[in-house]
């Protein structure tokens, strides 16, 4: 048979295991795996020495916090460019969400470059009683902020909750047989009375922006999450979990219930970079970058499967909106296009980190956590052809123009990453080629999930 793509001779690597192949791609889908030599293909390209991995999944963007609706395209291709071919860029307002809904897809089907897909912050009890529109619509994933209270996210224009909505929510999402019920795990009434005090203090550091929201207001949080979850039987995603403390919590909670259905996310970030560093404001993000010792801890928790992910929390914003106080400087910053290089070169290259474990925490799992497994995040016959080929040998000077983000910097800017995507293909098409993105805005497709009105029984997978 003549397929349409043939990718001749790289190392395909699934979750479980490595093999020398070629990959035969037809109608935008995985076709087959043959024999090296075997595939025959209008368009051939010959990827020996190269390894082949299930297109990456980031679960966690927030396209439209930089550029506004621009971002659909600059931070695509931004995430195209680190091999990452299906994102899930979140949706906050205070307001109902069915507008915000439409305006996202038509906007995103013509700009985005690669896959994307949905997620909803519920804020308010519209939320609530909309959330059967939302699932219909193809969105069965929610993001509850514990730190919402008050006028805390306000300059998000969402209003403030308190537990009793925390367990509604989470009744709520567990109606869906597909449902994810996603929750920023801080405790921010502790936050509130720590800040105040470190700002009479006169401090205006990195350092003090992790000590104003240290780890443990982040690990009771998450423990109280995993308490509601467990009563109303939703399974939990919790994302960007940064300590030691929290990742221990999560460890005990699976051990007393192993039935339990608790995903872990973490981002780059907390993976390479500490309260110690130089950055100043530049480094602001929630929750805050933690000691080296948390740093390691993390890769540990990567290493023995506590952490099921990596999502990026990207943000788009200019180096301009960093600048000034700690205190009033806007946090996060961009690093979609970063997952993939830091994994190989911090944890490849230098922890030997399996490629196969690398597989599972950027592909395999998010499908699973998000209901989109196998059709995403594997290379099964079938699966849509999401493919990054990557050149592990390959080393680039980081400066801002290599991730192509809007943001005119990112947190590695002058590291050297070894290990790089040289190929990214979405649904069999070529959209980033050495560094360039050769695909057309407008390629992208939303990725809609169904739900049936009743949860099943989930199994967690690592």
């Amino acid at each position: 048979m003549r397929y349409a793509l043939v990718l001749r001779g790289g190392t395909i690597v699934t979750e479980t295991g490595e093999r020398v192949a070629d990959l035969a791609i037809d109608d935008g889908r995985v076709a087959a795996v043959l024999s090296p030599g075997q595939g025959d293909g209008r368009e051939i390209i010959d990827v020996r020495g190269k390894h082949l991995l299930p297109g990456l999944i980031d679960p966690h963007v927030h396209y439209g916090l930089g550029n506004g609706l621009d971002d659909w395209d600059t931070e695509t291709r931004s995430s195209a460019l680190g091999g990452v071919t299906t994102a899930f860029s979140f949706l906050m307002s205070g307001q109902s969400y069915l507008p915000l809904i439409d305006e996202a897809l038509a906007v995103a089907g013509t700009k985005a470059h690669i896959d994307f897909g949905l997620h909803v912050v519920p804020s308010a009890a519209v939320h609530l009683e909309e959330m059967d529109a939302y699932v219909e619509r193809g969105i069965t994933s929610f993001k509850y902020f514990t730190s919402f209270r008050g006028d805390e996210g306000a300059y998000l224009k969402v209003t403030g909750t308190d537990d009793g909505f925390l367990y509604e929510y989470l009744e709520r999402v567990a109606r869906y047989e597909k449902g994810l019920a996603c929750v920023h795990a801080e405790n921010i009434e502790v936050v509130w009375k720590l800040r105040a005090r470190l700002q009479a203090a006169g401090r205006d550091d990195l350092a003090a922006w992790d000590e104003s929201r240290p780890a443990f207001v982040e690990a009771e949080a998450a423990h109280r999450a995993m308490a509601y979850a467990r009563e109303t039987g939703a399974p939990l995603y919790l994302v960007h979990m940064s300590s030691a403390v929290s990742l221990d919590e999560i460890r005990s909670w699976r051990a007393r219930h192993p039935d339990a259905v608790v995903y872990a996310e973490t981002c780059p970030h907390f993976l390479t970079h500490h309260k110690e560093l130089p950055l100043g404001a530049l480094g602001k993000i929630n929750p805050p970058l933690r000691s080296r010792a948390d740093v390691e801890a993390v890769w540990a928790g990567i290493a023995d499967g506590t952490v099921d992910t990596i999502g990026s929390d990207h943000v788009a914003r200019r180096k301009e909106k960093k600048a000034g106080s700690i205190w009033t400087a806007s946090a996060g910053f961009p690093g979609s296009g970063a997952i993939l290089p830091v994994l190989l070169s911090e944890g490849v290259r230098k922890r030997g980190l399996p490629l196969t474990r690398v597989v599972a925490l950027t592909s395999a799992n998010p499908a699973r956590a998000l209901g989109v497994h196998p059709r995403k995040g594997s290379l099964e016959v079938g699966a849509d052809a999401d493919v990054a080929v990557v050149d592990l040998d390959l080393a680039r000077e980081v400066r801002p123009e290599v991730f192509g983000s809007y943001a005119d910097y990112s947190l590695y800017d002058g590291w050297t990453l070894r290990g790089w995507p040289v190929v990214t293909i979405v649904r069999g098409r070529i959209v980033m080629l050495d560094g360039t993105v050769v695909g057309p805005k407008g390629y992208g497709r939303y990725v809609a999930r169904s739900s049936a009105p009743s949860r099943r029984a989930a199994t967690r997978e690592v």
